[in-house]
């Protein structure tokens, strides 16, 4: 089933003894080594915290690293595409604040790749860009009107739809201008942005309101519209809006829900698009010193029975962070996607958070196919295909010993399901990573 130290692998693994294991073992050494750094330099900053700049100039950055091994990744044990490799991130920032009411900001990255199969289905480009350059201002009138210019990150809700991606080597930021109004009872942002998707420009624009008085959580709407001349099928024009709310708090005190629901309707590729997605999830905290949580949550997204003809009724995804929520190992979205997740997490110290994750995963139609956390799709559906796609289980270690530093540790297994066996490979996959960052 392609799994490790299978004997059908072995023939593979021996030639690559110089290659994969070796630098294997560098990429952990090197690891280890930045690891150290880090925690050598956030531990000095902690103890003395000099004052190098004055209170409206803040200069600052941030160092990561991830290292990551995949095996099997296509689910081909026939074809094996171990993968090991290195993500260096570096991002560094000016921030100043000549007054309360102006902000400039500019932050540089730099994000590097060592050591990736070039034809991994995760594959991240090096790249160095200006990732935010924004002028931000505002008033303190009763109804508070703030504006940001220039190209940002964007943030709301859970990231289901519009998110900054930083589980990404790249990240993702929008060139426009967001407006905010706020008082004491609501706000609501008004945005208009371009960004540039798979090298397709698109206009992206929307309102995302917040009501403040909800009690004991957040409730939110959004009207969103999406605009990309080249976006839509066949490589058509795709015109979308999508309507949708949020509702996320807690009851009770130790329990906690979470709701989110979105319709979309235009035009891909000259067809008439209607698709929909919902989010409900409970939990359940236990009173105990090492805070255990129990979970149970279901993520739906419509998929088309008939890709490519008549209407599409498969959901856009839109600019999410993916990377939490459908699964670690980053295999699905929420695209033609039915998603039974069930977690159970700890924090058995302050600075040490645990979490395991099982998800099951259904797909509503597979003729349309699985689509990765990135939107793209890794497998073409086929007609009378089974809907059971697999099962993914996530096991992640948490630790922040300081406010400089963070680090993850973590392994994914995935075991495809009749959906892949109907329709080629289906060996198992397995997926372990190793990330240290340290902020300044």
């Amino acid at each position: 089933m392609g799994i490790i130290g299978s004997k059908r692998r072995s023939a593979y693994i021996s030639p690559m003894k110089t290659t994969f294991f070796a630098k294997s073992r560098l990429f952990l050494l090197t690891q280890i080594f930045l690891c150290l750094f880090g925690l050598r330099l956030a531990e000095s900053a902690e103890a003395k915290e000099p004052k190098l700049w004055p209170d409206k100039i803040k200069v600052g950055g941030e160092f990561r690293t991830r290292v990551e091994l995949r095996t099997n990744e296509d689910l081909n044990g026939a074809a094996p595409d171990n993968d090991v490799f290195v993500l260096l991130r570096t991002r560094v920032y000016l921030d100043l604040n000549p007054t309360s009411y102006v902000r400039l900001f500019a932050m540089f990255q730099d994000s590097e790749t060592l050591g990736q199969n070039p034809a991994s289905i995760f594959k991240v480009p090096d790249r160095r860009k200006l990732y935010q350059a924004f002028l931000y201002l505002k008033n303190d009138a009763p109804l508070v009107t703030s504006l940001k210019m220039g190209r940002q990150e964007m943030i709301y809700g859970d990231e289901r739809l519009i998110g900054a991606f930083n589980w990404s080597n790249l990240g993702r930021s929008f060139d426009g201008a967001v407006m905010r109004l706020e008082n004491a009872d609501f706000w609501l942002d008004l945005f208009g942005t371009r960004i540039h998707p798979a090298g397709k420009e698109n206009q992206f624009a929307g309102a995302y309101g917040h009501w403040k008085g909800f009690p004991q959580g957040e409730l939110e709407a959004y009207a969103l519209y999406l605009h990309g001349s080249k976006s839509g099928n066949a490589g058509g024009s795709l015109s979308i809006v999508t309507i949708g709310s949020r509702i996320k708090g807690k009851f009770k005190k130790n329990f906690d829900y979470g709701f989110e629901g979105a319709y979309q309707t235009g035009t891909s590729g000259g067809a008439t698009v209607s698709a929909f997605a919902t989010h409900v999830r409970f939990g359940h905290t236990f009173p105990l010193s090492f805070k255990p949580r129990v979970g149970i949550e279901y993520n739906f997204a419509s998929g088309d029975e008939n890709p490519g003809t008549g209407k599409v009724t498969t959901f856009n995804n839109l600019f999410p962070t993916n990377h939490d929520k459908y699964g670690y190992m980053d295999l699905f979205s929420w695209k033609n996607l039915h998603d039974i997740r069930f977690s159970f997490d700890t924090q058995p110290l302050e600075w040490l958070k645990t979490k395991l994750d099982y998800h099951a995963f259904f797909l509503p139609d597979p003729a349309n196919g699985a689509f990765l956390a990135s939107g793209a799709q890794w497998r073409a559906g086929a007609p009378g295909a089974g809907h059971f796609a697999g099962q993914e289980v996530d096991l992640l270690f948490t630790f922040k010993p300081w406010k400089y530093f963070d680090a993850l540790v973590g392994y994914s297994v995935f075991f495809p399901g009749t959906f892949f066996s109907d329709t080629g490979p289906s060996d198992t996959s397995h997926f372990f990573y190793t990330q240290f960052a340290f902020r300044y």
